[in-house]
């Protein structure tokens, strides 16, 4: 089995069928639950199918995307129509104060580019599911059950973050990812910590890179 490849085709089978199974809930949920489940699915999206692509095809498409997406930003934000247009077509998926700043999708592109350009893949693959799964769970959590103020969240959020990231983890590592079990529990903790904190910095830009830079140094 090759360096790029040495992943079990059984759990790459169980991860895809996850996310499809989720995506026919998205339509009947509430916007919170949409927009959890849209950065759920968009997230593990890029770091999947990853695994099946040479890492400059990766990277090129990250270019690419990522180019055309702050374009369009750009224009938006500078012609109101189409601003209008474009949050009354995604508006469930989008938060108010994204009509006038970039939207998480942005952010995400441009770490998932950063991530892939210099982490080692397995890593930049790790980073970015924790921010796909942690992120949104540690919101939903959050909001439904939180109680206990931490840092300006919920300490429940946090711990949702944690165990999620956790458990993210060691679906890709017992499917056959090629990072030992410690780092990838140090990158889960890093990506609760960073999630936690209230940085300015939109955290689906720190939560990956900061997480993906103590899976490099360990």
């Amino acid at each position: 089995m090759s360096a790029d490849g040495d992943f079990h085709k059984k759990g790459w089978t169980i991860i895809i069928a996850c996310s499809m199974g989720a995506k026919d809930k998205l339509l009947s949920t509430s916007s919170p639950l949409k927009r959890g489940l849209f950065h759920i699915l968009g997230g593990l999206f890029i770091p999947i199918v990853a695994l099946f692509l040479p890492r400059m095809v990766v990277v090129i498409s990250l270019c690419v995307a990522t180019f055309i997406l702050l374009g369009f930003e750009l224009i938006r934000s500078r012609v109101s129509g189409t601003n209008r247009w474009f949050f009354s077509c995604f508006k469930p998926l989008l938060r108010e104060k994204e009509a006038s700043r970039l939207t998480g999708t942005s952010y995400m592109l441009v770490a998932s580019l950063i991530a892939f350009l210099f982490f080692q893949r397995d890593i930049a693959v790790l980073a970015l599911s924790f921010l796909a799964v942690g992120d949104p769970l540690a919101t939903i959590v959050g909001k439904r059950i939180g109680k206990r103020k931490l840092f300006g969240k919920t300490l429940e959020g946090d711990l949702a973050c944690l165990i999620s990231c956790v458990a993210t983890g060691l679906v890709f590592y017992y499917a056959g990812l090629s990072v030992p079990l410690l780092t990838i529990l140090a990158g889960a903790a890093a990506a609760a910590i960073v999630e936690a904190m209230p940085l300015p910095i939109n955290d689906n830009l720190t939560i990956p890179l900061l997480a993906g830079v103590v899976m490099t140094v360990i």
